[in-house]
């Protein structure tokens, strides 16, 4: 089978549309046209389906893909890691991060790479933990940062730290009383209408689990996998939510929000670095990697942070601090 003609294929899905893809690759159509149907016949079956908007794969393209994809991936990696110098690691790396971690750790990730690493080309995908999860099996990120994650026969997961959760209120829907709190029992959470993210998202399990360990039931108004609706509901005095401080940063500093760390017990997420287990990590990838840790471990010795930011034993250990 011709690796190239997989490719191909590869950039057509995902583009869906020929002429993108042609575009992008640097042929002619009619060539990129001709190609794949060199492969459909090897294959010996449809791979795409072609109409007037576009196209997309069939399921035998999509289970085709599913399997070729990764391993397409790896021989680029190990053609890149060949060429790059040990200490000037090179290449396109693809980080995964949920809503609240890419507010938090994005602009200082590209910032340090383009620093220490600018031959790195790094891209950054934002999506809940669910979808970020699909993406590593499907090799569509290298590594991710995910709440809550667990290790399983597909994913590979290493403590990152840990990020204290609050009650996240409008100051307007608030009494003076409340506005003079910084911390909430969860017993309080009772009756008290909530907007959370789906049941696809680690941060709402680990909402779910705290409720359920104190014995309450929660009173969620709306099931949102959008941080910017969320957080306009909010505003709105609509519902409260339960996020990190971090999420909400730009509310709290200018006071239109008001965050109240929850207690009795504290609540907090699990941040895990998680790579896919079918994946070799390059030079590149454990550069992201390393400067992933060093940031969060600043992160944790700094406001507004500190506090609300613990780094894992296993993290510090791997930064070095």
């Amino acid at each position: 089978m011709d690796l190239k003609r997989v490719e191909h294929l590869m950039q057509v899905a995902d583009y869906g549309s020929f002429s993108k893809a042609a575009s992008v690759i640097g042929i002619a159509q009619p060539a990129l046209g001709r190609q794949v149907r060199k492969l459909e016949q090897e294959c010996g079956t449809a791979l795409l389906y072609r109409n007037g908007r576009g196209v997309a794969l069939t399921p035998d393209g999509e289970k085709l893909l599913a399997r070729l994809r990764p391993l397409v991936q790896q021989m680029e990696a190990a053609v890149l890691e060949i060429r790059a110098d040990r200490q000037s690691p090179c290449g396109q790396v693809t980080v995964g991060l949920t809503p609240t971690l890419c507010g938090m750790l994005g602009l200082p990730l590209i910032c340090a790479l383009r620093e220490k690493y600018p031959a790195i080309q790094l891209n950054v995908l934002s999506g809940y933990s669910g979808y970020v999860h699909e993406w590593l099996i499907d090799a569509r990120v290298d590594i991710a940062v995910l709440h809550d994650a667990r290790r399983s026969r597909h994913l590979l997961v290493d403590a990152l730290a840990e990020l204290e959760l609050s009650v996240i209120s409008s100051t307007q829907s608030l009494s003076p009383a409340a506005l003079a709190q910084n911390t909430m029992a969860c017993q309080r959470l009772k009756g008290l209408p909530l907007v959370l993210p789906t049941k696809n998202h680690g941060l709402r399990r680990t909402v779910d689990y705290a409720a359920s360990q104190a014995g309450v039931a929660l009173t969620v108004a709306f099931e949102i996998d959008s941080l910017e609706l969320m957080r306009d509901i909010v505003a709105r005095g609509l519902a409260h939510t339960i996020l990190a401080r971090s999420a909400v940063q730009g509310g709290l500093i200018n006071r239109s929000l008001h965050a109240r760390t929850l207690t009795d017990p504290a609540v907090s997420t699990k941040l895990m670095l998680a790579t896919a287990s079918n994946r070799a990590m390059t030079r590149a990838v454990k550069a992201v990697e390393r400067t992933l840790r060093a940031i969060v471990d600043e992160m944790a010795r700094s406001p507004p942070h500190a506090g609300t930011l613990k780094v894992a034993a296993a993290a510090r250990h791997a930064s070095g601090a």
